[in-house]
């Protein structure tokens, strides 16, 4: 009996562990869902029938039910399958989404979700009586180890501030005016959002409590023009008169709570210290500074230039990108700078994979930037293949992954940790670090912790368009 209870209740916890980390990070979770061929509105919502399903499932384990450990045993073996046939249809390495949006698509994942099958079966095949005394303190168990655990990943791999880059809206120190609420205090703030944004509607209702004022896309065209706003959602801190004093992309309330802190901490009138807002208090530089850009996140981007800026050189890549690139922006709005994980065409956008896509279309490309067709042979744009002097095919070259490419380059360990997400042009538009243990990043800054896990640190972005709409 005691073994069954153990068993019950380690699997409960691994289930009710799988269903919190989905809801905890929905956006990640749908995003995942193309590695299964699943894009669009179901992709959207996929997060939710499997959160409910795991967990009901869980329940069901943890009170003994030998229908539950089937349909337990079913669900896990049905993982196995897809994760299995999405290997073997070639995108191994591709967001597993297994917790949430974390791990990868790989064999071992495969055999995981099988081996995990296995125990839940053995409950159904062998059931056993408990007291309910004992079956309570089972699921007590599995719930406070279940809630310790995504409580500890979410602390882990979010970020306390927000993504703050010095070329994505209005610059700070500069002029703003926007209408606020004058009754917000020295320091006001300002949330962009869009429409259908599930990550907007969930910041809203703290937002109000924050005294912030809303600007929706459509509805407040003209305001978003004018903080040039890259995409939702955004923040935006100004002073009583208006002077910008900071900023960001915020994919939490405590994101949104550390524009807040940090403006009030650069004005000077903070009433109390951040740290009681449950913030990581700002580096305390000078908005603008060379010290804070050569410090803060904001030195993700290099600086680029005005908005009619048509080319920029990609100094890691030795490359121009033209103003069809350019128009891809990968930062909703952002024209590529060099802090871009170096790409054979300019723009470091990805498939879910990792491996290197065209900006302006998503086409896949080799490492010298041709156009390939599903066997890796290089082809005109018109799908012909390309061929040499005597009308032979040219062999395929290379393809690797953008973020083991930095690696090899620059001769450190990499790896791609967590991820931001932002609502572009109506799509999910997922923004990823590469990580490694170094202390500076791709073009000599300071690195900064991001959305790395344990020691490492960002070296270079990505980021990967989706087809799941916000």
């Amino acid at each position: 009996m005691l073994v069954h209870i153990v068993l019950a209740t380690l699997l409960g916890a691994v289930l009710l562990v799988s269903a919190g980390l989905k809801l905890a990070d929905r956006t990640g979770t749908a995003t995942a869902a193309a590695t299964y061929g699943l894009t669009g509105r179901p992709a959207r919502w996929i997060w939710l029938p499997l959160a409910v399903l795991e967990a009901l499932l869980a329940g069901g384990l943890l009170a003994g039910s030998s229908a539950a450990a089937w349909a337990a045993a079913a669900m896990l073996a049905a993982f196995a399958v897809a994760q299995a046939g999405a290997v073997a249809a070639g995108r191994g390495g591709a967001p597993c989404g297994c917790f949430g949006a974390r791990g990868a698509v790989s064999w071992a994942s495969a055999a995981r979700a099988a081996a995990l099958s296995g125990p839940a079966a053995l409950l159904a095949l062998a059931p056993a009586a408990a007291p309910a005394s004992v079956r309570a303190a089972g699921a007590a168990a599995a719930l406070l180890l279940a809630a310790a655990i995504v409580l500890g990943v979410r602390r882990a791999s979010v970020p306390d501030g927000a993504l703050e880059i010095a070329a994505e809206g209005p610059p700070l120190g500069g002029a703003l005016q926007l209408h606020l609420d004058p009754r917000a205090g020295a320091v006001r703030l300002a949330l962009f959002t869009a429409e259908g944004c599930r990550l907007c509607a969930g910041l809203g209702p703290y937002a109000e409590r924050l005294g912030a004022v809303t600007f929706d896309e459509e509805q407040d065209a003209a305001e978003w023009a004018l903080a040039a706003v890259p995409g939702a959602p955004f923040a935006i801190a100004l002073s009583a008169d208006g002077v910008v004093l900071a900023k960001g992309t915020v994919n939490t309330r405590r994101q949104l709570a550390s524009v807040l802190a940090v403006a009030r901490e650069r004005d000077g009138r903070a009433a109390g210290r951040p740290e009681r807002a449950g913030v990581t208090p700002p580096e305390r530089v000078r908005p603008g500074s060379e010290a804070e850009r050569a410090s803060s996140r904001r030195g993700f981007l290099a600086r680029a230039g005005g908005a009619v800026a048509a080319l920029t050189v990609a100094r890691t890549v030795g490359s121009l990108v033209g103003p069809g690139d350019a128009g891809a922006h990968h930062f909703c709005g952002h024209i590529f700078t060099t802090d871009g994980c170096p790409h054979p065409t300019g723009l470091p956008r990805i498939d879910s994979r990792g491996f290197p896509l065209r900006a302006r279309d998503g086409v896949p490309v080799d490492d010298l930037g041709r156009r390939i067709d599903a066997g890796g042979l290089p082809i005109e744009e018109d799908g012909r293949p390309i061929v040499d002097a005597d009308g032979r095919s040219l062999p395929p070259a290379t393809r690797t992954r953008i973020c083991t490419a930095a690696g090899r380059r620059f001769g450190i360990r990499v790896q791609t940790d967590g991820s931001w997400h932002r609502c572009c042009d109506g799509h999910v538009r997922k923004l990823i670090d590469c990580c490694t243990t170094t202390r500076r990043r791709i073009n000599g800054d300071r690195a900064l912790k991001g959305y790395c896990h344990r020691d490492r640190r960002v070296f270079c972005v990505m980021y990967l368009q989706t087809r799941v709409p916000c």
